[in-house]
């Protein structure tokens, strides 16, 4: 039987390595998205980084100190990338699952261990010196990412397909679900204001909405080259293959949770799992129905808050 304190560690390295990934890849999709559009509409290209700062809970308080030198990205690249006092920074996710990784190296492989600490360390160079451009900011973070994905690949490919690996890899589909539900969340009203004449700004900000989540690629091998917003709104939402789509965040969830040993009182996460898969696979139409998807992706952070607070009464606190 596995300790407490290691599944509760295992599962918190993926929650954090999770988070550390989407926040990098968040900021450098919004980079590219906005430089891309800035020449067309200045103002939508700030929303951009709003939609960030909604989209990342806890970044609301990045100053603004933008100037022609440093741009919009460069604070965001320091808060969200450097900043060790943020908690949602990848600097601080990335430390935290370094930190909880030290206290469980028996359940880790040496490829695992060593590749999380060397992006680590390579982060910690990083923040010993300002960045002085968002040219600068913007290849740390793409070597950083890479860092992150290299971790990832070691847990794939090494880890044995035990409970310890079940506990991360629940924290992981929580982590990925409550991420793709804030994205939809910040985004999505902003995008219902784009005029449909203007083309290339709706098709760029369809396709950032997707890339921001990593299935830009995924959506056009099922669809096509065509971004047709409500297509896109369901796939993210619905589609059983897509690895974040909602519904597959919560069907991965239910089904890491049937593969731990049941406990004393041990089926609460899995209703709660259970029965907003069950409103996600039913009521698609019901859902989709709504003029705003706000309500329901609420739902959703805050029954993922619940399944989170339910999985450490029953497996971590003894």
């Amino acid at each position: 039987m596995m300790l407490a304190r290691v599944a509760d560690a295992l599962y918190w390295i993926g929650r954090y390595l999770e988070r550390a990934e989407n926040v990098a890849r968040l900021v450098l999709v919004t980079s590219e998205i906005s430089v891309e559009i800035e020449g067309l509409d200045d103002d939508v290209s700030q929303a951009e980084w709003d939609s960030l700062a909604v989209a990342v809970p806890g970044a609301q308080n990045i100053p603004r100190d933008f100037s022609p030198a440093t741009g919009l990205a460069l604070p965001y690249l320091e808060a969200l990338l450097l900043d060790e006092a943020n908690p949602v920074s990848v600097r601080c996710s990335l430390a935290r699952a370094r930190e909880n990784a030290r206290g469980v190296r028996e359940a880790l492989t040496r490829e695992v261990f060593l590749t999380l600490n060397e992006a680590w360390r390579d982060l910690e160079r990083l923040a010993r010196e300002p960045l002085a451009s968002p040219g600068e900011g913007f290849q740390a973070l793409t070597r950083v990412h890479g860092d992150i994905l290299a971790v990832l690949g070691a847990m794939e490919h090494t880890l044995s397909r035990d409970a310890g690996w079940t506990f991360l890899k629940l924290g992981e589909a929580l982590e990925r679900t409550r991420r793709t539900a804030l994205v939809l969340r910040a985004k999505l009203p902003q995008l219902g204001g784009v005029a449909r004449t203007d083309l290339p700004l709706v098709y760029a900000r369809w396709r950032s909405l997707l890339r921001s989540v990593a299935s830009l690629e995924n959506f056009r091998r099922e669809h096509g080259a065509r971004l047709d917003p409500q297509q896109v709104v369901r796939f993210l939402l619905f589609d059983r293959h897509a690895p974040r789509s909602i519904f597959c965040g919560m069907a991965r969830m239910k089904n890491y949770l049937a593969q731990l040993p049941q406990r004393r009182n041990g089926d609460g996460a899995a209703r709660i799992v259970g029965r907003l898969l069950a409103r996600i696979e039913f009521d698609d139409a019901q859902i989709l129905e709504k003029p705003d998807l706000t309500p329901f992706l609420d739902e959703v952070v805050a029954r993922l808050a619940d399944a989170d607070a339910a999985i450490a009464r029953e497996f971590f606190f003894t």
